[in-house]
């Protein structure tokens, strides 16, 4: 598969870019899309794996394997290489002990993002940005075997407000097999969870946690 290593300098010429972007598009086995005479745009496309730890608790919570579908963005006029993308997780099981694990909750957690993540590659780093909705439910309490279950109405026990998740990987290759993108996020106060209201609040709400993704690059075939 090709590999960008960096972004490419500004002021190549159309040719060039488009003989670029077209033998990449070749590579991949798809097509490279000119979105205008100065943008070309190369579809990639991830499978997601990873992890999150809640910092008040340290426990931490699998992720995926989720989809990350999307373009990479070349502007022939700036040189800039972007990244646009929809992200999307299945549901996770969150276990958390306290008390020396005398005391344990289960529960079940969302995340869905509310609009398609961005992204930069500049100088061999790729950073992004996504907001998330985090949803919290079918959740369970109890002494050694969480067993008591915590009335909460479907849909409604949510962040207060969408989680800010910007995560970064140096040494980019954006065509490798895979790329690991790291950061740390805030969790806000939960809502309409009735009596978990302020249980969650004390227990994973605050900033600090840490989300570690490998996005694997789909193959064709």
């Amino acid at each position: 598969m090709p590999t960008l290593s960096r972004t490419r300098k500004n002021g190549r010429k159309w040719a060039r870019a488009a003989a670029i972007t077209a033998a990449a598009g070749l590579a991949m086995g798809v097509a490279a899309v000119p979105a205008s005479a100065d943008v070309i745009e190369i579809p990639v496309g991830y499978t997601v794996t990873g992890s999150t730890v809640v910092k008040k608790t340290g426990s931490a919570m699998a992720l995926g394997p989720g989809n990350l579908d999307g373009a990479l963005i070349i502007d022939d006029q700036t040189g800039s290489v972007g990244l646009r993308a929809d992200l999307t997780l299945p549901p996770s099981q969150a276990n958390i002990s306290l008390v020396s694990g005398i005391f344990k909750i289960k529960a079940k957690v969302k995340i869905t993002p509310t609009g398609p993540a961005t992204g930069t590659i500049a100088d061999g780093t790729l950073t992004t940005h996504a907001q998330a909705n985090m949803e919290i439910y079918d959740i369970w309490a109890g002494l050694l075997v969480p067993v008591i279950p915590l009335p909460t109405v479907p849909g409604s026990c949510k962040a207060s407000k969408p989680l800010d998740l910007d995560l970064s990987a140096k040494d980019v290759d954006i065509f490798g097999p895979k790329i690991t993108v790291t950061g740390t996020y805030t969790i806000p106060d939960f809502k309409n969870c009735f009596i978990a209201d302020l249980a969650l609040g004390a227990l994973v709400s605050g900033p600090g946690n840490t989300i570690s993704l490998d996005l694997a690059a789909k193959t064709e075939g």
